[in-house]
């Protein structure tokens, strides 16, 4: 299924992302019929940025069409991860005089039910009204704590995208997390 690299769909999945941006824990829908990472990747990735995989969630036929540098996690732009593992990586932070060269990360979970088991974290920040609750089932508390210190000076520090199946949900590094954990 090549629809994750029309010109359309890219577009279509852009939009949706700046949503996710915009208004951090509100979940998003994806249009395309590919895998929700493939999407994003076909929206984010060209060339001229770096991309590290250390799940290995890629096949090499997504990593040969998205001509992305491949590179370890502490040199790249991008990081795809599986979110009930433990991050082993310190991604790249940016500077106080260049704060947007901090990583995103892609982080793939297995849903956002309120009504299954998993971790609620409640939003705070830009583009949040006053609180949003979100539901994230399968992901490692471990990101959260990581989270807290990579994005501890800001400006600097990572913002996540988590994925799962055709939704998603962005949190830049301004958004504020609590909960039990």
């Amino acid at each position: 299924m090549f629809d994750a690299y029309t010109p359309q769909l890219q577009q279509l999945n852009f939009n949706t992302l700046m949503n996710a941006f915009a208004y951090p824990g509100r979940i998003q829908q994806l249009q395309g019929q590919s895998p929700a990472i493939e999407q994003v990747l076909a929206t984010l990735i060209d060339g001229e940025v770096s991309l590290a995989d250390p799940d290995s969630i890629l096949n090499g036929d997504v990593r040969m069409r998205l001509e992305a540098r491949m590179v370890e996690p502490e040199l790249a732009n991008f990081i795809v991860c599986v979110g009930s593992k433990v991050p082993e990586f310190q991604p790249l932070l940016g500077t106080l005089e260049e704060p947007e060269h901090g990583a995103t990360l892609i982080v793939q979970v297995q849903g956002f039910d309120d009504h299954a088991q998993g971790l609620t974290l409640q939003l705070t920040g830009p583009g949040i009204e006053t609180t949003n609750n979100l539901k994230v089932l399968e992901l490692n508390t471990a990101w959260l704590h990581r989270r807290a210190f990579w994005n501890a000076a800001f400006p600097t520090g990572v913002d996540f995208i988590l994925l799962s199946d055709k939704q998603l949900v962005a949190l830049p590094r301004t958004t504020q997390i609590q909960g039990d954990f």
